[in-house]
């Protein structure tokens, strides 16, 4: 919800300081930077510290920096700002991720897929939030600090009930740099593969209806729409559907839903062929990474934050690479060619995600 506040009024900055598409990326580039920074040493910090303490600090370094962004005049000062925002992302995404797997493996049934559905629930908040904000003329800065405020109240109130580090299984000693490997970098590429089909699918699907099928402006706004409710409604419906088929089941099914309803979608080549596409491949991607991340923190041997740390630095990754390079193959190929790379990657996770499952875990839990 924090980060997602923002985006809606990122056209105001642009204008602002008149900066060009290029320049643009690279300052939305900023934020990247720092958090993938801090997701490589983020596994040390969680064996150090545990997990609740970087939780509260990763989160208030989000909430006191946004509001800077829209305050400041000056372009290396919130060049500045975002990389120690986006720290504070890295930090708190790999943290929180490791207090939910604590809990899951305490309830002894799913809640990792629910869990990331609120992530997506909080980024529609955000977005919609911003969209009331400038409907009713509050200036960025104004609703960006309201935000804030909101956020304070919310993760004030939920530190109480976080574990404590004295709960927390240590595991073996972290290296101060995680570099992935064994099944750690395994489970990381399948997550790659997953996070770029879904930032390309956020970055790509309104462009794919308008610019390929000549669809209005709602109509491209719907695909983009559909895509995001059908994944929040993947997430948040996912944990149930796990105690029903195991997650090997809903690796292979969802994943192979993906590719043929995009696949589908993307042959036909009609507006509405693009909704339903999308709506397949926002179930089909909606738990593979939550997936991922909790077999990532029951490796043997190595501690939940370690293997939550790998496999989000590699995720992170992906998301912030797939969109620019389906920008890439489109200049070659046509956008319409471009996201059938997304139909291969689905096939993949299909085909290997269920392989790296632990057979233990992948039915009851």
């Amino acid at each position: 919800m924090g980060f997602a506040s923002i985006a809606p009024h990122l056209p105001w900055l642009q204008n602002k300081f008149q900066l060009t598409e290029s320049e643009m990326g690279l300052l939305l580039l900023c934020h990247a930077i720092g958090a993938v920074t801090m997701m490589l040493v983020a596994g040390r910090v969680i064996h150090s510290f545990g997990s609740r303490l970087p939780v509260i600090v990763g989160g208030c370094l989000l909430i006191l920096l946004l509001p800077l962004v829209f305050w400041l005049d000056q372009i290396p000062i919130i060049i500045l700002v975002l990389i120690i925002a986006g720290a504070g992302i890295g930090t708190m995404d790999v943290a929180m991720n490791a207090q939910a797997v604590i809990v899951e493996n305490g309830m002894e049934k799913p809640i990792m897929s629910s869990f990331h559905g609120l992530w997506s629930l909080g980024a529609m908040t955000g977005g919609a939030t911003a969209t009331f904000a400038l409907t009713m003329g509050f200036t960025p800065l104004q609703h960006v600090a309201f935000s804030s405020l909101i956020l304070t109240m919310i993760l004030g109130a939920s530190s109480f009930s976080m574990i404590p580090s004295s709960q927390e299984e240590k595991g073996e000693k972290t290296p101060l740099l995680v570099r992935p490997s064994g099944k750690v970098l395994s489970l990381g590429l399948l997550c790659l593969l997953g996070m770029v089909s879904e930032g390309t699918a956020v970055d790509w699907s309104a462009i794919y209806s308008s610019s390929v099928l000549g669809a209005s402006a709602s109509q491209a706004a719907l695909t983009f729409t559909i895509f995001t409710m059908t994944m929040m409604i993947g997430r948040l419906t996912g944990d149930w559907v796990i105690l029903k088929l195991g997650r090997v089941q809903l690796v292979r099914f969802t994943a192979a839903l993906g590719a043929v309803g995009l696949g589908v979608g993307l042959v036909w080549g009609t507006t509405f062929s693009a909704w339903l596409g999308f709506a397949c491949l926002g179930f089909g991607l909606a738990n593979i990474v939550p997936i991922m991340f909790g077999e990532a923190s029951r490796i043997p041997g190595v501690s939940a934050g370690t293997g939550i740390a790998g496999v989000a630095t590699l995720g992170y990754c992906g998301f912030l690479l797939g969109p620019p390079t389906i920008g890439f193959l489109a200049e070659l190929i046509g956008l319409q060619g471009a996201l059938g790379l997304i139909v291969v990657f689905c096939v993949i996770l299909g085909i290997f995600g269920p392989g790296m499952l632990n057979q233990n875990n992948a039915t009851k839990n």
